[in-house]
C-alpha cells in the first residue's frame, strides 16, 4: 500500500499532543529534582546536627564569653600616678581596687560598666544611649517672584515671613557602647579580642551663618557638636585578664581624663572532658 500523508488538520493534532506531553513529563523531573535538593539540604543540616551532638557527647568543651568594659572619669592631678599600675599585668589589680575605693569616696565616677554574654566568633554588643535628632537639610526661605525696583528693598524688609525650613534630619546615638568578638582557645584559657568601646558627648548646638536678610538680620541654622572617646583594639589575652584599654582627655574638659578598661573571662557550657 502506497504511503497516504495524513491531513494537515491530523498532523496538528498530533504536533499539539506531543507537546502536552513532554509538558507532562519534564514537569514532574523539575519537582524530582528540587525535592532532591530539599532532601539534601535537610540530610546536611542533621548531620551537622549530629556532629555537634556527638562533639558534646565526647566531652569536647564548649565556651561561653562574658566581657565587661568601665569606663571611669577622674582628675587628671589624681590620673597620673594611677597609670603606671594600671598598665602593669602585674599591678593592675591592686590599681583597680584603689580606683574602685576611690569610686566610692566620690573622687572618680563610673561613668559606664558594659557587659556581654554570648557564643565565641559572633558580634557582641552592649549600649547606653540616648538619641539627638537634628536637621541636616534645608529649604531655602521663600521670597515674592516679583519686585518693583524701586521699592525692592524696602518690599524684602516688609516681606511677612522669611524662614529656613529643614526637610531632612538624621539621628545620633549620644552614650555608650562596647563591640566585642572573640574566639577561644581549646583550654578556654586565651582568648583572641576584637573589641570597639567608645563613648559619644553632645556638646552643644553651634549656629552656621545661613545668609543675610535686606534688613541686615542674619539667618543662621543650630548644628549640634559631638565628641567621641574610641578605642578599636584586637590583641590575645588570658581569660579572666583586665586591662587598660584607653586613656583620654575629655573635650571641654581638660581638667579630667578618661580610663576604658576591659575583662573578658569564659564560662564552660559543654561537658568536661
Amino acid at each position: 500500500m502506497a504511503y497516504q500523508p495524513l491531513p494537515l488538520p491530523w498532523r496538528r493534532h498530533f504536533l499539539i499532543l506531543a507537546l502536552l506531553l513532554g509538558m507532562a513529563t519534564q514537569a514532574p523531573c523539575e519537582n524530582e529534582d528540587k525535592a532532591t535538593d530539599n532532601i539534601s539540604d535537610r540530610a546536611g543540616e542533621q548531620d551537622k546536627a549530629r556532629q555537634q551532638e556527638n562533639r558534646h557527647k565526647a566531652g569536647e568543651a564548649r565556651w561561653m564569653l562574658i566581657g565587661e568594659c568601665q569606663m571611669v572619669v577622674l582628675s587628671q592631678k589624681a590620673a597620673w600616678p594611677l597609670i603606671p599600675d594600671l598598665s602593669d599585668d602585674e599591678k593592675i589589680e591592686a590599681a583597680w581596687t584603689k580606683l574602685q575605693q576611690m569610686i566610692e569616696r566620690g573622687e572618680a565616677t563610673l561613668a559606664a560598666n558594659l557587659m556581654v554574654r554570648g557564643e565565641p566568633g559572633e558580634k557582641l554588643v552592649a549600649e547606653s544611649f540616648h538619641e539627638l535628632r537634628y536637621a541636616t537639610e534645608f529649604q531655602p526661605p521663600e521670597l515674592p517672584d516679583s519686585t518693583h525696583m524701586e521699592k525692592s528693598v524696602d518690599h524684602l524688609k516688609n516681606w511677612p515671613y522669611v524662614g529656613i525650613t529643614p526637610t531632612a534630619f538624621e539621628t545620633r546615638n549620644v552614650g555608650t557602647r562596647l563591640e566585642l568578638t572573640g574566639t577561644v582557645s581549646q583550654d578556654g584559657q586565651w582568648i583572641s579580642v576584637e573589641t570597639d568601646p567608645s563613648h559619644v558627648r553632645f556638646l552643644r548646638f553651634e549656629k552656621i551663618d545661613a545668609g543675610v536678610l535686606a534688613s541686615g538680620e542674619h539667618l543662621s541654622v543650630e548644628q549640634p557638636h559631638f565628641s567621641t572617646l574610641r578605642n578599636v583594639v584586637a590583641l590575645q589575652i588570658r581569660a579572666g585578664q583586665r586591662i587598660l584599654l584607653g586613656v583620654h582627655k575629655i573635650p571641654t574638659d581638660e581638667d579630667n581624663m578618661e580610663f576604658f578598661f576591659l575583662r573578658v573571662r569564659t564560662q564552660r557550657t559543654g561537658k568536661a572532658p
